[in-house]
């Protein structure tokens, strides 16, 4: 586990250390996020939905997962309202605040802490959960916090790479594809990783996530505690007793926030400072959440 979240550190500090030399400046950066959002991400949903199987248990690990994506995003957008944030705001705090980075550290802290067995169940949710819901439903939420409405938001979705990649992975899984396509697809979708943290940590400004520190935190707070308890229980009430893909469910859950998810923001001009210290705090912060909310299985 240490091997793999090194990496992730690693890549963002870089991309900090980049621009307080002034290697690249965040101008710059928003060249790596285009070229995350239009190629590197679409051909990792390309790969991933191509390799798909179907069985029962995927098809619970998609019906819970999206059932609790969206009961994820009315209680934040409940929360959000109540705390009268502004639109930009609020659909930061949604979206950094349901979507998980079930891949990066997911997989990561499944192999430590419930074995490899279960990392099967992981990619499923990464796969069918994580990457659909962002996929599909950040273009509603981008165009909440732009304050467009009506025909946009359609547009917005029908146009959004990810989202074109994942209507084209359930197409092409009809037909074949060489092995050495599906290759290319893979290596050039693994850059996803590197370039995201890389993007994020040119834009991460200590001084300004100072002054954000109550946000962060509230964000974080339910991503990593009150969320993950709540499926807790919608799990134990649902099945009895708990099988071990839900403790795999469970675990992704309660993942820190979605890089991706932060690139999407900052590609949209939203609250930028936000989104780029959830990640950043939260990161540190699952150390100590997600062993904790795993004892409680």
């Amino acid at each position: 586990m240490l091997e793999s979240l090194f990496s992730v550190v690693f890549y963002f500090l870089l991309g900090y250390v980049a621009r307080v030399f002034k290697i690249i400046d965040e101008n710059g950066s928003q060249i790596l996020i285009k070229f995350i959002i239009y190629f590197s991400f679409p051909a990792l949903v390309v790969y991933n939905i191509y390799n798909l199987k179907f069985s029962t248990e995927i098809l619970m690990i998609v019906a819970f997962g999206w059932f609790f994506t969206l009961f994820s995003i009315f209680v934040l957008f409940a929360v959000g309202k109540m705390l009268r944030l502004k639109r930009e705001t609020l659909a930061t705090f949604v979206m950094m605040g349901t979507f998980s980075n079930t891949s990066f550290l997911g997989f990561p802290f499944t192999k430590a802490v419930l074995g490899l067995d279960y990392l099967k169940y992981s990619i499923i949710f990464d796969q069918l959960v994580a990457f659909l819901s962002v996929s599909i439903l950040s273009p509603f939420l981008i165009a909440y916090g732009k304050n467009e409405r009506g025909k946009l938001e359609i547009k917005r979705i029908l146009t959004f790479p990810p989202f074109i990649a994942l209507i084209a992975g359930f197409v092409l899984s009809a037909f074949y594809i060489p092995d050495f396509i599906l290759q290319t697809l893979k290596d050039l979708g693994m850059t996803t990783l590197p370039l995201a943290l890389f993007a994020v940590g040119i834009n991460l400004k200590l001084l300004h996530i100072k002054t954000r520190l109550k946000d962060i935190s509230l964000v974080l707070t339910f991503k990593l505690v009150i969320l993950p308890l709540i499926a807790i229980l919608f799990a134990k009430l649902i099945f009895n007793p708990l099988p071990g893909f839900m403790k795999a469910v469970i675990l992704e859950i309660s993942m820190p926030p979605m890089v991706l998810a932060s690139i999407f923001v900052m590609d949209a001009n939203l609250d930028k400072e936000l989104a780029i210290g959830a990640v950043g705090f939260g990161i540190i912060a699952s150390f100590l959440t997600v062993p904790l909310i795993m004892m409680l299985l």
